[in-house]
């Protein structure tokens, strides 16, 4: 599962950005189709297909809006941010479905009724109506008065003439009867999970759509990388491999690569996985001072770094929390009415429903990694025509062969320094093709740059 399939987009709305898979489902999507719908059927078609070569995985998908504008530095920036609620939306689907979830319902009903007459609910409308008029005015203060009173004096004829007639009209209602019905659902998860590799990305009509899938393979690479474990037999060309695969992708990407977020696996010549992570940032427009332009580059090239690494740790185990709440309220309610116009009155009797239904949710995700022989392979610039912005990407990278490397390196550098402080170092220093017999005990470079 480490080369890709790469699906055309079919309108400048839909983009596909990546998928890794060698097998024959694919995303197929189109300006009429919901990313939803299209999402969940890849899904369920991809878990069948490996399923059938002998290989468990279990996949989950999440999916956010992108909210800023397409142009301007904010609309990569949530890339990044739909990307990481896509994610979280993904981990809580895998920890509902292998973890253990609380889950609690609650329903309670409420029903009034009143006997008698419906008409006598409302006999003292008119007594009510006085009562409270009394009530406004005692409450009214110095102010509210005098600016009645202007009002009153400027006012026309015919405005004084309305709002007489408006005060005339009294309206009371009186509760019948009442069935309230109050259903409330809540649901919690907190799990962790390591080795969840994206599948595929997708960016279509302003949503960014995120499939992940964990299996026992993959889990035991993210424990390679978590416990840092190097290789045996150290793969000197690691890095020059992983950095030409990365250049494939690019290469072969028919998309936008503003959806290289998120992390790849890719197995190396000599048998052993590299874990890949892709970032991107903003690129701002440059301004006049060249100083501030190298501290912006700077701190945005250092932000899509940082995406990139972070994406190493996520692989290596990410935490996810997850908290729902459901209500309902189905309030159904009859009522007698009067109405008293120009001294005359009637009298209804009407029913009202409201029915109401709100959904709550909370995420949040969290992972480390003591991380060691970590490389950067890709650090660019790109522009991306159809959102219309430019960005930087940076690709890191681990495998237990660039560990190895790097202790070694580090090791040998460390030995070096040990040795030229200790004054053991003895070369001979010659000079046209004839030795002096001389010796030092600082040590001489022979490459000369």
């Amino acid at each position: 599962m480490n080369k890709a399939i790469l699906v055309r987009a079919v309108t400048a709305f839909s983009v596909l950005i990546y998928t890794s898979a060698t097998l024959g489902a694919q995303l197929n999507i189109d300006e009429n189709t919901s990313l939803f719908d299209a999402i969940e059927d890849y899904q369920f078609q991809m878990e069948s297909e490996l399923l059938a070569q002998g290989k468990n995985y279990h996949m989950a998908y999440g999916i956010a809006g992108i909210a800023g504008a397409k142009g301007s530095t904010a609309y990569v920036t949530s890339v990044n941010t739909a990307y990481q609620f896509a994610l979280a939306q993904a981990y809580a689907q895998l920890a509902g479905e292998l973890g253990a979830e609380m889950i609690s319902a609650e329903t309670s009903v409420n029903v009034t009724s009143t006997g008698g007459p419906a008409e006598a609910l409302v006999a003292d409308c008119e007594e009510q109506h006085k009562v409270a008029k009394q009530d406004t005015q005692t409450n009214e203060s110095f102010l509210d008065v005098v600016k009645g009173a202007i009002r009153s004096l400027t006012s026309s004829d015919e405005e004084k003439a309305e709002k007489s007639k408006l005060e005339s009209i009294i309206d009371c209602t009186s509760t019948t009867d009442r069935r309230l019905i109050t259903d409330v659902v809540s649901r919690s998860v907190n799990d962790s999970f390591s080795g969840a590799r994206i599948v595929q990305s997708v960016i279509h009509q302003g949503q960014l759509g995120v499939i992940i899938g964990l299996s026992s393979e993959t889990a035991e690479v993210a424990g390679v990388l978590s416990s840092q474990q190097s290789s045996a037999k150290t793969n000197l060309g690691a890095k020059a491999e992983i950095q030409q695969w990365v250049r494939n992708q690019l290469d072969a990407q028919t998309g936008s690569v503003l959806g290289l977020v998120g992390s790849r696996m890719t197995k190396l010549s000599n048998g052993e996985w590299a874990v890949v992570g892709f970032g991107i940032a903003p690129a701002s427009e440059p301004s006049a001072s060249n100083v501030m332009n190298s501290s912006r580059i700077q701190s945005e090239r250092k932000i899509s770094e940082t995406n990139a690494i972070r994406e190493l740790a996520r692989f290596s185990n990410m935490a996810v929390a997850h908290k729902l709440d459901q209500s309902t309220k189905d309030d159904t309610h009859a009522y007698v009415q009067k109405h008293i116009e120009d001294g005359s009155s009637t009298v209804s009797q009407l029913q009202k429903n409201v029915i109401l239904s709100q959904l709550e949710q909370a995420y949040k995700t969290q992972t480390t990694l003591r991380l060691k022989g970590a490389s950067k392979v890709v650090a660019k610039k790109y522009s991306d025509d159809g959102s219309g912005v430019d960005f930087y990407l940076t690709a890191y990278a681990w495998s237990p062969s660039m560990l190895s490397a790097a202790e070694q390196f580090r090791s040998e550098t460390s030995s070096a320094f040990d040795k030229g402080k200790s004054g053991s170092t003895s070369v001979s220093v010659s000079g046209q093709g004839k030795s002096t017999g001389n010796t030092q005990s600082a040590p001489v470079i022979s490459e000369d740059w």
